[in-house]
């Protein structure tokens, strides 16, 4: 595999931590392509040992040197292409596919007669039943009954 050919696997970072990194190929590679990948790391200076993990299609390397210059050297030496790691969807993107998940999730569970919505305000409801029988009507309770009910208006909710 060289530079020349254009043959160079990618491998992109999944974590790098002192002297050990976790590498996985861009693309799956066959399992005697992964070993012989990890057997051409492991042979480059500073490198401890490189494990190949067909299951996960990952390698990982550990160094006798900070890992971050073997990951280096990895590309100078034309054994393949280390790239940082993919960026991730945006925080908001991730809180909105779980919550739309947990939806559809519950909406499935009880046949279309809950969703999560109307679950969070029966639960702030339960709250502030729970505030009133402590005696703490005027604080908490109020606070939870009006979030639920502002819950219920917002979303029709069943």
């Amino acid at each position: 595999m060289t530079a020349e050919t254009g043959n160079l696997p990618k491998l992109r970072e999944v974590h790098v931590a002192g002297r050990r990194a976790r590498l996985r190929p861009d693309k799956d590679l066959p399992r005697d392509e992964l070993v012989a990948l990890a057997d051409a790391i492991a042979a480059l200076p500073g490198v401890r040992r490189t494990l190949a993990r067909p299951g996960t299609g990952s390698l990982i390397v550990e160094t006798d040197r900070p890992a971050r210059e073997v990951l280096d050297e990895i590309t100078a030496e034309e054994v393949a292409r280390v790239a940082p790691p993919a960026k991730g969807p945006p925080v908001n993107q991730v809180m909105q596919m779980g919550l739309a998940r947990m939806d559809m999730g519950l909406r499935s569970q009880t046949r279309d007669g809950l969703d999560l919505r109307t679950a969070i305000a029966l639960a702030l409801l339960a709250g502030a039943l729970v505030q009133i029988g402590r005696g703490r009507v005027a604080g908490p309770a109020t606070t939870l009954a009006m979030s639920a009910l502002a819950l219920l208006d917002r979303g029709g909710g069943k």
